[in-house]
């Protein structure tokens, strides 16, 4: 290999495991008479005038910036007068130029101001792109730069490989070394080199032996054609890809030609292509995954590519043979080549037809098996390969003796007049019969033509030659004859003689045994036949049955659309006359409207006037409000002047009175004596204030012993509850007033809501009461909650075991077992209707029970975690939940639909609690704090801060004044003035 020295401007030669790192240009060649040669660096003469110097030196000064001490130009380094060398080079230069460490691709015909992105960019034109040898030093270097006309550096084909993918069809993973070679089929690397050209038609092939990676001789004058043959043979002997193949597809922009077409009449071609042009469009194909049969040789000899192929037969009679390949992006297709059985010689032979398109087909056209056969690859010759043509010849002498001329053929295109016979063509599409029409005409100028019908019926693999003879008038065209000639041929079918009046005619047909030839025989009978013809008076016949049996179906359609169109009038006679009753519904719905409209107008205008008396009543009764306050004024003036002196346990305090009931004030203040004169002149007993207090609770909370024994010696009932289910002696226990409790005890009062039992649950799994009065069992886990109903009948307890259990308060019977948990029941709560249970759980979500029946009424679903806590409000309306998932939710307890998410703790929700009035919820947090919100609004009103540890439980006191919380750090804590730090 001789290399230039870069510093010295001389060649040197290496042996091929010597070789120092180099540089390689690529280039496209000038004039001849420019370009430096072999001898000129030889003998010194580099600064020759012309884009050879420039090349050169450009290359060498290149080399040096990049450290490299030699570089390789074809133009100089090869001495092309010896031919053993010049074949030599050809065949190492794709190995060469894979072994620079540099390739400088010189591109002569862009400016130096070209910018390469633009589409409109002397780069994209570039003779470059165009020429075949550049294609391999386009793939072989690793590295390649493009420079331009000034050696200015452009980019590599990695910066520019979108563009220059664009250009060439080239994959970037192929462009880039990113995947090998090979790995492209066949047909792709002939795509690339598809619409380059040489200046020597040979070396459209020879420049492509590196990119195949295979070797031969050059000889220069074989041809393009013979070299790129040459080419195809030598990749056939390393590789399976039958993509080889793959040429000839049609352009996705032109019609497919139907190879059916020339089914008949095919001419061979050769089986491989002629030059990288034919894979034109072959970019895209693949190989397929390799099929056992795919691993089978591809091989020429005698002439004949051996292969084994899928044939498919289309419904036009196309034959095409499957290969193994298909387009990259539509795996269920592949592409078939056309082919065509031999007219002679064995069954597996067969030809590509030229002039035949290949095609893709659908891949499972491929489901027949593969079979080995033969494809001719000869020089293409135009003698027919098919033996589907038939041949009547006809002796223009023998019918000139009957003064018979050959005047027409239908169709026209089977008269071939200068070898004066008839060619028919069988076409392989399952059509059992093929047809001809001649004419011969009498000379004679007044007697009617003589038409025969030439008939070849296939029967299987043989043919049956038929005619049959017929008149026709002059004036009847024989085309229109061949049109209509299904509706007379089984009348003419068997007839081989005919009259026209002057000639009594009888044809006869001679078969050749060994080719498909038939010679039409003409003899004149004696008499004419007994039946004659006339195939254009049939017609018309025809014609008129035709036209008979077109007036029958239009009459037959006449009477359809007669008797549909009866059908629509009747049709929109009903909905016309029911459309009028609907109007006159509609107009009486209309008079009764009005009708109500002028009674609602009375009624309107009635109660306006009513409006207005009722206004005068009002003002009235205010007016009298008025007066009785001015009254109220008065007496609590004279009241004061009386009693305006320090009384210590009289201090009555009118003020306060005002929005009281008397003798609830009385109670709640202790007044014995007011007590005492309200029920003397028959005060109300059961007057309760907005919290449901009746004027025993009130003064039993208070401690007013006195007024709680006038109260119960006049018969109030001392187990009525507030609206916290809550008694008077509730109340009393809870404010330590023992005398009231007492005498409430004396008077039949008890102890609890339900004024009896007082219960517990464990994780024994069994509920006791204090003053042990049973143990309730039943539960297969811890139990978790208990809760009695307001109306003290049901004890309702919650367990581990997922189970809710309903227990009769009096006698401790299990009522009924609830089911529908997945998880452990962590707490449950009755409304205070008792007719409705709460249950929370480990599973995520609340579950509303009829507390009478036990059956599940809804399901709420929200919370992200466990539910660790369910109260009602005191009003029932309203359902709390408080979760691990750090949140409380507010649920309508008749709907089930969630209201809001109060959200701000920052660990597990353990307890929510109502206030007695409903109006202030209270959440306790692993976060160690407490929470008031606002119940209507869901807002925060305040944080209370105090435990060192997750507050387990909170409870408000039932006159909603102060808070109680449980904590694990071992202390409950007491918050006073709840009405205070809720607002």
């Amino acid at each position: 290999m001789r290399l230039i020295n870069v510093k010295t401007y001389k060649l040197e030669e290496f042996l091929d495991y010597k070789t120092p790192k180099y540089a390689i240009l690529s280039h496209t060649w000038g004039d001849d008479g420019e370009e430096l040669t072999f001898r000129d660096v030889e003998e010194g003469g580099i600064r020759k005038p012309g884009v050879g110097s420039a090349k050169f030196l450009g290359s060498c000064r290149q080399a040096v910036q990049d450290r490299l001490g030699y570089v390789w130009i074809d133009t100089c380094c090869i001495d092309k007068t010896n031919l053993v060398e010049l074949s030599e080079a050809i065949n190492s230069m794709f190995r060469w130029y894979q072994r620079a460490s540099v390739c400088y691709a010189y591109l002569s015909d862009v400016p130096s101001d070209d910018e390469p992105r633009k589409p409109s960019s002397k780069f994209c034109t570039s003779r470059w792109f165009g020429r075949g040898w550049t294609l391999q030093e386009l793939l072989a270097p690793e590295q390649l730069r493009f420079y331009n006309s000034e050696w200015g550096y452009l980019g590599n084909k990695g910066t520019l490989r979108t563009i220059v993918g664009k250009i060439t069809g080239i994959p970037h993973q192929i462009l880039l070394g990113i995947s090998e070679l090979r790995s492209a089929s066949v047909a792709q690397r002939m795509s690339w080199a598809g619409g380059r050209e040489t200046k020597r038609k040979e070396d459209l092939a020879y420049c492509l032996l590196g990119i195949f990676g295979v070797t031969m001789p050059m000889i220069y004058g074989e041809g393009g054609d013979q070299a790129f043959l040459r080419l195809q043979d030598q990749i056939l002997r390393t590789t399976r890809d039958d993509s080889i193949l793959a040429w000839g597809l049609i352009s996705p922009e032109k019609p497919l030609i139907n190879s059916a077409d020339q089914a008949g009449q095919a001419t061979a071609g050769r089986i491989l292509a002629t030059a990288p042009s034919d894979f034109a469009h072959s970019g895209d194909i693949v190989c397929r995954e390799q099929l056992s049969t795919s691993l089978n040789p591809l091989d020429i000899s005698g002439g004949s590519l051996r292969l084994y192929l899928s044939l498919l037969t289309t419904s036009a009679g196309s034959v095409f043979g499957l290969l193994n390949c298909g387009p990259r992006h539509d795996p269920k297709r592949i592409v078939g080549i056309p082919l065509a059985q031999m007219a002679s010689g064995a069954s597996n032979e067969y030809v590509r037809p030229e002039g035949c398109h290949a095609a893709l087909q659908p891949i499972t056209a491929s489901g027949a098996s593969p079979r080995l056969i033969h494809i001719r690859n000869d020089n293409p010759s135009k003698k027919s390969t098919n033996a589907r043509q038939q041949y009547w010849l006809y002796d223009d002498d023998a019918f000139a003796e009957v003064s018979l001329d050959l005047v027409d053929v239908s169709p026209s295109s089977c008269w071939d007049r200068d070898r004066a016979m008839i060619v028919s063509t069988l076409v392989p599409s399952g059509v059992a019969t093929h047809q001809t029409l001649a004419r011969f005409r009498h000379n004679d100028e007044e007697s009617p033509d003589f038409v025969i019908l030439l008939e070849v019926k296939q029967q299987d693999n043989s043919v049956k030659p038929e005619c049959h003879v017929m008149i026709c008038y002059r004036n009847t065209s024989l085309q229109e004859l061949a049109d209509k000639l299904q509706y007379v041929l089984q009348r003419a079918s068997g007839r081989d003689s005919a009259s026209n009046g002057l000639l009594h005619l009888r044809v006869a047909l001679e078969s050749d045994t060994q080719q498909p030839v038939f010679t039409i025989k003409p003899e004149v009978l004696s008499h004419p036949p007994d039946i004659n013809i006339n195939i254009a008076a049939e017609l018309r016949k025809s014609d008129l049955m035709l036209e008979l049996v077109g007036i029958w179906e239009a009459k037959g359609q006449n009477n359809m659309e007669r008797e549909e169109l009866e059908q629509k009038v009747k049709d929109k006679g009903g909905r016309l006359e029911r459309a009028k009753k609907e109007r006159e519904l509609v107009e009486d719905e209309l008079r009764k409207l009005e009708k109500r409209r002028r009674m609602l107008a009375e009624e309107e205008s009635n109660e306006s006037e009513e409006m207005r008396l009722l206004g005068k009543k009002q003002a009235a009764v205010e007016a009298r409000q008025e007066q009785a306050f001015q009254r109220w004024s008065h007496v609590r003036r004279r009241w004061d002047e009386l009693y305006h002196i320090n009384h210590d346990n009289h201090d009555y305090d009118l003020g306060e009175m005002d929005d009281w009931m008397p003798i609830y004030w009385a109670a709640d203040r202790g007044y014995a004596e007011i007590v005492e004169l309200l029920l003397t002149k028959g005060a109300d007993l059961d007057v309760v204030n907005r919290d449901g207090w009746t004027p025993l609770i009130a003064a039993s909370d208070k401690g007013h012993i006195d007024v709680v024994r006038l109260l119960v010696e006049k018969g109030i009932d001392v187990n009525a509850k507030d609206k916290g289910a809550r008694t008077a002696l509730w109340y009393a226990r809870e404010a330590r007033h023992n005398a009231v409790v007492q005498l409430l005890h004396r008077s039949g009062a008890t102890i609890s809501n339900d004024n009896v039992v007082l219960t517990s649950g464990s994780a024994d799994t069994t509920i006791s009461t204090a003053q042990l009065q049973r143990t309730l069992e039943g539960h297969s886990g811890s139990v978790y909650s208990v809760a009695f109903a307001p109306n003290s009948t049901v004890l309702a307890s919650g367990s581990y075991d997922h189970t809710i259990r309903l227990w009769d308060a009096s006698t401790g019977q299990l009522q009924r077992t609830l089911e529908g948990h997945s998880s452990a029941v962590s707490s449950v709560a009755f409304a205070s209707n008792s007719t409705m249970l709460a249950s929370g759980s480990y599973d995520n979500t609340i579950r509303l029970w009829d507390a009478s029946t036990g059956q599940l009424q809804r399901t709420l679903e929200g919370h992200r975690s466990a539910v660790y806590s369910v109260a009602f409000a005191s009003n029932s309306t309203v359902l709390a939940s408080g979760s691990f998932d750090n949140t409380i939710r507010l649920w309508d307890a008749s709907t089930g639909q969630l209201q809001r998410t109060l959200e701000g703790h920052s660990g597990s929700v353990y307890s929510v609690a109502f206030a007695p009035n409903s109006t202030v919820l209270a959440s306790g947090s692993y976060d160690h704090t407490i929470r008031l919100w606002d119940a209507s609004t869901g807002q925060l009103q305040r944080t209370l801060e105090g435990h060192s540890s997750a507050v387990s439980s909170v409870a408000f006191a039932s006159n909603s004044t102060m808070l109680a919380s449980g904590s694990y750090d071992k202390t409950i804590r007491l918050w006073e003035s709840i009405e205070a730090l809720s607002t």
